[in-house]
């Protein structure tokens, strides 16, 4: 008997130490379980600033967000996490960001919202789509015990910037956002076609909406606006059409508002234009999109010509400027083309130093003045076979017609040369511009 009871006992206390791993591999299960589902993926992401300011945007394309690829685009919402101090009376809850998706063609073309779409249609994130937050906002890791993950299923981003330093970003799926509760940083006023922002105003020709004809500083800690430092955008094309000389500006554009997107981080404006090339004969055409930032915009000329322009033209030269406004000579503008170039006071008359900055092969430059800094830069693809060099005109007493302003006082921008060599194939000619204001 006493044999049997140590036998049944040893069973007993085997069973029971089977019971208890059994529980202790169950609860250790669904703890890894509740961290999964808490965040389903982490990722690594390096990041770089267009502008290097403090309004700037991080974009990530879709191809860098596999886990994201298929999700509704509306049912996403964007946090970020701020350890709060001891002696705080705030929570360390998540807080909810802005961010914007812009989608993309497989050609590189913004999608566009037409009049017609249905507002209740999903819209499914792929690999060519943009999403895009600022990198002001982005914060702290978040702690894994946080109550928080719990009740969410998120993706954790660790994003490294330009000084390889670590943020970090969550991005909750089913997690809808309002978009009354963060406003957008640009506006738009329709009536005069004007983009807004926090430092500058930026309004575009009505005769030629590709144009850009009115820029103003915000005066600092004020509602109200600075002189408007530009006199007009100009675009000129010369060179041989079938043998004769031709040359064309923007009197020769038909131009046409065709869309426009407006969202919490950035505005997309496009138009429609074509150039009278010959007698009726115009071109095919050529839409220009407005990418419009807090810290800049882009003009990303698309160009997609169905024939080798080599067969029909020869010769071709295009000067993209923008010429400024002579009311603005007690600004002191200057013109620099890089931090190792001779700076260029604009002053209306002609000069030793701009002849040499003409002769100059690039692609960047800056213009300053006492309210803040243009930084332009014309980012030209590897397939597309155009050179750029740097072009200045100052001279008050020269006019160059069409003009709102007589003369030309610091008309400056880019000569493309080359375009004949151009294939039938969609290209993106780029000029990125970064507006920083003198005050921030």
């Amino acid at each position: 008997m006493e044999l049997n009871q140590v036998v049944r006992n040893n069973h007993q206390k085997t069973q029971h130490i089977f019971v208890s791993i059994l529980l202790l591999l169950l609860l250790t299960f669904f703890s890894v379980e509740r961290i999964q589902a808490a965040i389903i993926a982490t990722h690594t992401i390096k990041i770089h600033s267009l502008c290097a300011q403090d309004n700037d945007l991080v974009v990530l394309l879709g191809k860098q967000l596999p886990m994201l690829l298929g999700h509704d685009i509306e049912s996403l919402s964007l946090f970020s996490y701020r350890k709060a101090l001891a002696d705080s009376h705030l929570s360390s809850s998540p807080s909810k960001i802005r961010f914007q998706i812009d989608q993309r063609d497989e050609k590189g073309r913004f999608i566009l919202p037409l009049p017609h779409d249905i507002q209740n249609t999903k819209h499914l994130f792929n690999k060519q789509d943009e999403l895009l937050f600022r990198e002001k906002d982005l914060a702290q890791r978040i702690e894994q015990g946080s109550p928080w993950l719990q009740e969410s299923r998120v993706i954790e981003l660790e994003l490294l910037n330009n000084e390889a330093m670590s943020k970090w970003l969550y991005i909750r799926l089913n997690n809808p956002i309002s978009k009354a509760e963060l406003p957008a940083l640009l506006d738009y006023d329709v009536e005069h076609d004007t983009i807004i922002g926090a430092d500058y105003k930026l309004g575009f020709s009505k005769s030629f909406p590709f144009l850009v004809d009115k820029f103003h500083w915000r005066v600092p800690h004020s509602s109200q606006w600075d002189n408007d430092l530009s006199d007009t955008m100009k675009i000129r094309h010369k060179g041989n059409f079938l043998g004769f000389a031709f040359e064309r500006d923007q009197n020769d554009y038909y131009s046409s508002l065709v869309a426009l997107k407006k969202g919490p981080l950035r505005i997309i404006r496009r138009t429609e234009n074509k150039i009278k090339v010959l007698w009726k004969l115009k071109s095919p055409s050529l839409f220009i999109d407005y990418v419009m930032m807090p810290s800049g915009f882009v003009m990303d000329t698309m160009v997609d010509i169905p024939f080798s322009v080599g067969l029909f033209f020869s010769h071709l030269e295009t000067l993209t400027t923008m010429d400024w406004n002579p009311v603005v000579q007690d600004d002191a503008l200057v013109v620099q083309a890089s931090q190792n170039y001779p700076k260029i006071t604009i002053n209306g008359v002609a000069s030793e130093a701009q002849k040499q900055f003409n002769q100059t092969l690039g692609t960047e430059f800056s213009l300053l003045s006492r309210m803040g800094r243009f930084h332009v830069m014309l980012d030209v693809p590897e397939n597309f076979p155009i050179q750029s060099q740097l072009y200045l005109q100052d001279a008050i007493d020269k006019p160059d017609p069409p003009e709102n302003s007589k003369g030309q006082f610091g008309n400056i921008g880019f000569k493309t040369t080359g375009w004949e060599r151009a294939d039938n194939q969609l290209y993106h000619l780029k000029f990125t511009v970064c507006v920083k204001s003198a005050v921030q």
